[in-house]
């Protein structure tokens, strides 16, 4: 198990940390994030005094792209040198991102308020190669989350649907990249968290949280759409476990992660049938997930207690337990590098992949997602 030297600081009260179910997300993180941590790498104590949340890679060009909260940035990573690059200001409060890595188009969901849930949003749209916005397409609620294709380039958004603040149903617009526009609305269930596309198959996998049950206080098992993207309808539904937070797809294996935030496991579907072939045990709070398909090691991020697992994707063992504070995780499997941004310490953990070990720790900007 690899440690981090932890230092105790003090409280942080903030207002946000991931996702929708808004309300139980904010209470549960915080009660558990009262005591965050500074990082230590290689004796030298990296402070930073912004904050981040989501990551994503573009893996051909090695540039790392980081959601930050409260300055309404993307901040641009050069993961050849681990040295942030430039901050490109966005519209809105940014939430999760996207890449496009063969147009180089980079995709950022945009809040416009986070108190008022009737505000709609927006998916902004960045040239990678100039690091400039070029078009906004309006969405309708928050929280949307997004995924592409890129083989077909059809972006896919969540949107939320509904009536008097109460979620009734939801539905995931495809979006043309060549001309950005939507090109079709598909119909699936209410309260979408996660989605994520197999461009192998061409098939779609959107992750939906059930009801809170306020009796017990516990969540009720959440689901899985499967959509087939060669005619944008919805094919199969799976279940999974409780109150799921994160989805990723191995493209190789045809396997589909979801991590499930209260059981504290790891549901692995078979895209072939649409069958949950094992479930992983992990610890309760596992939440952002993401796969090394050339590697076949899936890496889920918890921010409850601070860790990062690491699983065989052949065995569904765990290989090995990360110290890293963070919601969380992007791969890039091509150089083989793992990215965990902390959203307390507003900084991005740089982790080797061959090693399982942290190698230096990048100061980005604020609440970086």
């Amino acid at each position: 198990m690899k440690t981090l030297h932890l230092l105790t600081i003090i409280a942080i009260t903030i207002s946000f940390i991931s996702g929708i179910g808004f309300t139980m997300l904010m209470s549960s993180h915080m009660s558990n994030q009262t005591n965050p941590t500074v990082t230590k790498v290689n004796n030298t104590n990296i402070l930073s005094t912004n904050g981040s949340s989501f990551a994503s890679v573009n893996p051909i060009t090695n540039r790392i792209y980081v959601a930050n909260w409260n300055h309404n940035t993307v901040s641009v990573i050069d993961g050849n040198t681990n040295t942030k690059i430039t901050n490109i200001q966005v519209d809105m409060i940014p939430e999760k991102l996207a890449i496009n890595p063969i147009t180089n188009r980079i995709y950022v969901t945009e809040n416009n308020n986070l108190n008022t849930i009737d505000e709609n949003s927006t998916v902004l749209i960045i040239d990678g190669n100039t690091n400039t916005k070029i078009a906004s397409i309006p969405i309708v609620g928050i929280f949307p989350q997004i995924s592409i294709n890129p083989n077909t380039n059809r972006i896919y958004v969540t949107e939320h649907n509904k009536v008097d603040n109460l979620e009734q149903s939801g539905t995931v617009y495809v979006i043309d990249g060549n001309t950005n526009t939507k090109i079709a609305s598909i119909p699936v269930d209410a309260n979408s968290l996660g989605i994520d596309v197999n461009p192998n198959t061409n098939r779609i996998y959107v992750l939906h949280s059930n009801n809170f049950n306020t009796i017990d206080h516990t969540w009720q098992n959440g689901t899985v759409s499967v959509i087939d993207g060669n005619t944008n309808t919805k094919i199969a539904s799976i279940q999974v476990g409780a109150h799921p937070l994160g989805i990723a797809v191995n493209e190789n294996t045809n396997r589909i992660y979801v991590t499930n935030y209260q059981d504290g496991t790891i549901s692995v579907i078979d895209g072939i049938n649409n069958k949950i072939i094992r479930t992983v045990k992990l610890d309760p709070g596992v939440e952002g997930i993401a796969i090394n398909p050339l590697k076949n090691k899936i890496y889920a991020a918890n921010g409850l207690n601070t860790t990062l697992y690491v699983i065989d994707g052949d065995t569904g063992s765990k290989k090995d337990v990360i110290r890293v504070s963070g919601w969380s995780v992007a791969v890039n499997p091509t150089t083989n590098r793992i990215f965990v941004p902390d959203y307390f310490f507003n900084n991005l953990s740089v982790i080797d992949g061959k090693y399982d070990d942290i190698m230096t720790v990048i100061q980005i900007g604020v609440y970086p997602n």
